[in-house]
């Protein structure tokens, strides 16, 4: 027997009967603190959370939220999908189908460029392939191995007083890069995670800049994201990283990358994860042809 589904966006008094679907599965992570604080930022609505119901059992879910990207020359809306969950004993009834399309359809309204999303399983990225989602690039890894160099690429810590050339240097990044969050006023390195970050200088030139996760109990190795350095040879950059680690590291990168043949010209194997890139666009294609792949 076939239930009788409806679908709509979130209201008021939905979260106990949504938090009931996360939790048929622990692994999700869905926290009651973290669900009911969802609205707190402004990228979020209430539209942009859409559901499927039967009577007042949630048996779907999905989460679109905006995000600013660097296309066609400048920062762009584009909507973020994530938190996409059928309940199991309702799957393969076109239930996460139809909560895409409506996603899709409030970005469109809100006037956004694209949709885009990353995906860890075969299945969901079959069943966006199916609503028209394309695949941008895969997520790579490999490890890194200290070695000495006499680069003139030095690695340093963040000084408050780089945050606006850090600013810049993405947004060159970006107009080589796809795809990059970009937005004039929402600088990524700021004064709350500068910690997280290390810059490279050519003497006292700032050239470009990373994610730099020390080794930790979450990351026995740490992570090193693919560095933004639109300027320099990246092999270089490659070889600078090396000289200033002193144990392997996990370095992240995407195919189509910059960093990926260099990497590979230097004997690293590149193993694909399980992350996917994918994106809608909306109205006419985007056109990435000679840009690097950049795992946002």
């Amino acid at each position: 027997m076939r239930h009788k589904i409806i679908y709509r966006h979130w209201q008021p008094g939905d979260d106990d009967a949504i938090l009931e679907l996360f939790l048929q599965d622990e692994q999700f992570g869905i926290t009651r603190d973290y669900y009911q604080r969802k609205f707190t930022g402004s990228d979020l609505e209430p539209e942009g959370v859409r559901l499927a119901l039967v009577g007042e059992r949630v048996v779907g879910h999905v989460f679109g939220s905006q995000m600013y990207l660097f296309v066609e020359g400048r920062s762009q809306d584009f909507g973020s999908v994530s938190v996409m969950f059928v309940a199991p004993d309702m799957r393969r009834q076109g239930i996460a189908t139809r909560l895409m399309q409506d996603l899709n359809a409030y970005f469109e309204r809100k006037g956004y460029r694209g949709s885009i999303l990353y995906v860890e399983t075969a299945e969901v990225y079959q069943l966006y392939q199916k609503v028209g989602y394309q695949e941008v690039t895969r997520e790579l890894q490999t490890q890194l191995s200290p070695r000495l160099n006499s680069s003139q690429l030095k690695w340093t810590e963040v000084n408050p007083e780089d945050f606006d050339a850090l600013h810049e240097i993405k947004k060159r990044w970006a107009s080589q890069n796809f795809p990059v969050y970009w937005h004039p006023q929402h600088p990524e390195v700021h004064k709350y995670n500068m910690r997280q970050y290390r810059v490279l200088r050519r003497t006292a030139s700032i050239v470009g800049y990373t994610r730099w996760d020390e080794p930790s109990e979450h990351r026995s190795r740490g992570l090193i994201c693919d560095p933004m350095v639109p300027d320099e040879d990246p092999l270089e950059v490659v070889t600078s990283v090396q000289a200033a680690i002193s144990g392997q590291r996990i370095w992240q990168t995407a195919e189509g990358s910059r960093y990926e043949e260099p990497l590979r010209s230097l004997g690293y194997a590149l193993q694909p994860t399980e992350w996917v890139d994918m994106l809608l666009p909306f109205g006419a294609e985007i056109d990435w042809a000679g840009l690097g792949r950049t795992f946002w």
